[in-house]
């Protein structure tokens, strides 16, 4: 009986999974809790362990764009990627680190490019901000910073039409693993190097050369 009832939620999770990845790919839907929920209730289910995780949710994600969308998706990835290492080149001095949807690829209609950046000056990346004149709205996010709940500073921006958010970390948080939520799992994080190495993952792929006769 028990394993009955684990398969079924296991399938309702899927069910869920999927229509909230369609919610985030077509109708532009940027907050996977909010699709979660919205795609639990359209199902009918509201039982809170019915809900995907985040990791199940991606999965969901990335397949569906493989099926309905792979070309588009892939080239629409590789302009983020290459918008982020210019970011990633600008704020240099702050260590920057790509994480997100833009690194794992499970990006939805509206794509938000998140960086993290790392100073022991509180204010050094605002004062960066204002002497390179760029605008920004400021912000704080909620975070694990090591297992430990923290309130740190957010900084959004627009460059060339696409959203970006830098997220403020002390230096020595560059070693410690942050979570979005107390049980979740640790962001993936990529520095210059790795990004720019993945770029080859979303390049259009080489024609076929015809062989000579």
């Amino acid at each position: 009986m028990a394993r009955e009832t684990h398969s079924r939620q296991r399938q309702l999770r899927e069910q869920i999974a999927q229509l909230a990845a369609r919610l985030i790919a077509e109708d532009g839907i940027d907050d996977w809790g909010l699709a979660k929920k919205k795609a639990a209730r359209t199902l009918g289910l509201t039982e809170a362990h019915c809900l995907p995780t985040n990791a199940e949710l991606e999965a969901a994600l990335l397949e569906y764009q493989r099926i309905f969308a792979e070309d588009e998706q892939r080239e629409e990835l590789h302009w983020l990627r290459s918008q982020a290492l210019d970011l990633m080149d600008l704020f240099e001095r702050f260590q920057p680190h790509l994480v997100g949807p833009v690194l794992s690829g499970a990006i939805g209609k509206y794509p938000t490019i998140h960086l993290h950046l790392f100073t022991d000056d509180e204010k050094a990346i605002e004062w960066f901000l204002l002497n390179e004149s760029i605008p920004y709205d400021p912000s704080q996010r909620r975070v694990f910073i090591a297992g430990a709940a923290a309130t740190v500073p957010c900084f959004e921006l627009n460059v060339d039409g696409t959203d970006v958010h830098l997220i403020q970390f002390a230096g020595p948080d560059r070693h410690q693993p942050v979570r979005l939520t107390a049980d979740g799992r640790p962001m993936a994080r990529a520095g210059r190097a790795s990004l720019a190495a993945r770029l080859d993952e979303t390049a259009a792929p080489e024609p076929l050369q015809q062989a000579d006769r």
